[in-house]
Parts: C-alpha cells; sequence; structure tokens
C-alpha cells in the first residue's frame, strides 16, 4: 500500500493554539474531521507535541508500587506485636505525673503533638531514669498523631534491628530497603530505649548495629523523631558512638524525666 498517496487524502489539520507545555515541549492544539466510520466529518481536537499524559500514568504505576511496598512494609512493623501490651492503652490521660518535672515534660510532649506539623521536623530526645514515663508519654504522641491522620511508628531500638535482621532470611517476604525506606517516610518515628541494643565493641568502627543506627537516624533528617534513652549525655554517646550522637542531638530537644519509678507507683 501506497501510505504517502492514502495521506494526500487527508485533510491538514488546523492548528487552533500553540503553547509551552510545563513539562518544556511545544503542544499544538489542532482539529480536523473524522475521515471514516459512524462518525465521519466529525471534527475533534487533539494535542499533538505532548506527552504529560503519558508521563502522568507513569508515575502512577511507580506511586503506586511504592504505596505496595510501603504497605507490606507496615504490616511488618505491627504495633500489637513491637509495642509492650502495657503500653497499647497508654495515653496522656491516663499518664499522671507525681512530680512537677514530669508534669512539665508531659505538658512539652503534648504541645508537640498540638503544633505537630509535618514540614518542619523537630526532635525530642526524653531522658531520665527507668520508669518515669517516656515511653508512655512518647507513645502518646504516636498514637494522637494517628488519631489526626498523621503516619507514626513506634520502635525499641532492639526490635527494630532484630527486624532488619529478619530480613537477610532468604525466604523473607519483604527486604531490608522496604524497611528502611517505610521508617524514612512516616511523619513521626520514636525510637523508644536506645542505648539498650547490643554492640559489639571490638569491632569498633565496623559494628553493624553503629551502621544500621546511622543509616535511620540519617534518613530522618527534616522529619520529627523522638528518642527515649535512660542513659546520661555521655554514656549514650559511649553506646552509640560519636557520629551517631552527633546526628541525633541535631535539631533536637532535650526533656528530663527523672523520679521515681511510675510503673511502681502502686506499691
Amino acid at each position: 500500500m501506497n501510505y504517502a498517496k492514502v495521506l494526500e487524502n487527508f485533510p491538514a489539520p488546523i492548528i487552533l493554539e500553540e503553547y509551552k507545555c510545563d513539562c518544556g515541549e511545544r503542544v499544538k492544539l489542532t482539529e480536523m474531521p473524522i475521515m471514516g466510520g459512524p462518525n465521519k466529518g466529525m471534527v475533534e481536537q487533539f494535542l499533538l507535541g505532548c506527552k504529560c499524559g503519558d508521563k502522568k500514568i507513569e508515575l502512577r504505576v511507580i506511586e503506586n508500587e511504592r504505596k505496595a511496598k510501603m504497605n507490606r512494609a507496615k504490616d511488618v512493623f505491627d504495633q500489637n506485636s513491637l509495642v509492650n501490651q502495657s503500653l497499647l492503652k497508654a495515653t496522656f490521660e491516663s499518664y499522671i505525673p507525681p512530680t512537677q518535672e514530669l508534669e512539665t515534660a508531659k505538658r512539652l510532649l503534648v504541645e508537640y503533638a498540638w503544633m505537630f506539623d509535618p514540614q518542619e521536623g523537630k526532635n525530642l530526645l526524653l531522658t531520665g531514669t527507668y520508669g518515669t514515663g517516656k515511653s508512655h508519654l512518647s507513645f502518646s504522641v504516636a498514637k494522637k498523631l494517628i488519631e489526626k491522620g498523621h503516619t507514626a511508628l513506634f520502635l525499641s531500638v532492639p526490635k527494630l534491628l532484630t527486624k532488619i535482621k529478619e530480613t537477610y532470611n532468604a525466604k523473607a517476604s519483604f527486604s531490608e530497603n522496604d524497611l528502611l525506606n517505610y521508617i524514612a517516610t512516616v511523619d513521626l518515628l520514636v525510637l523508644d530505649d536506645l542505648g539498650t541494643e547490643y554492640t559489639n565493641m571490638r569491632n569498633g568502627a565496623d559494628n553493624w548495629t553503629w551502621t544500621k543506627l546511622f543509616e535511620v537516624i540519617d534518613s530522618r533528617s527534616g522529619k520529627h523523631t523522638i528518642y527515649t534513652t535512660n542513659l546520661s549525655s555521655a554514656e549514650l554517646e559511649s553506646k552509640v558512638n560519636a557520629r551517631n550522637f552527633s546526628r541525633i542531638m541535631d535539631n533536637t530537644d532535650v526533656i528530663r524525666m527523672n523520679g521515681r519509678d511510675y510503673r511502681k507507683k502502686t506499691f
């Protein structure tokens, strides 16, 4: 078939408008009559030169794949399996501070949840003696933000490292990259009991725990993270190493929570 001859019988499209698309390409809005079929003779408009429609479809496919990965990772971090049962019912209302210092800590955390803006990352480090309510209050923040429609994840550091190690199993249904991506994207991450994780000090700079902590902490740059620890400043720096400690303290306010063991108040 002589396609050149066939094309001669088609009328040239009429250019109605020409402009530059946001994608940078020149776009022509044209019209021409339909040459055959039940709609023969009907004038139709169409665009020439722009592939934004194709790009939108491609981006939608990529976004759907990303969401699917995030959902798989979210299933792995099932709060009911990773949070102590005693914490699941924790709320701001159920925390009754026995001292003025702990009353101030509660007020600051309530304000943190109330004023939360996912676009303006701000970190907190809750430090103090055992049992004063650091986990209770930080879990209450995460719960409140989820109620407000944000994404939040509460993890004890030892359990987080265990989850990462589980990805090294050949039969794992999720990858380390899936988990770290999810951790990096939630609006709020709570890393509870920082400093209680196992570290093999004899490996020095090659310590696997230090490396994974750095990846997690570094991925949270610009986002909200709450850390809790029972260690002093010097003890925590020694435990997580100087580089990780420096990242933890970047854009971080310290809230001190010292006092009697809150969990033993009934005794």
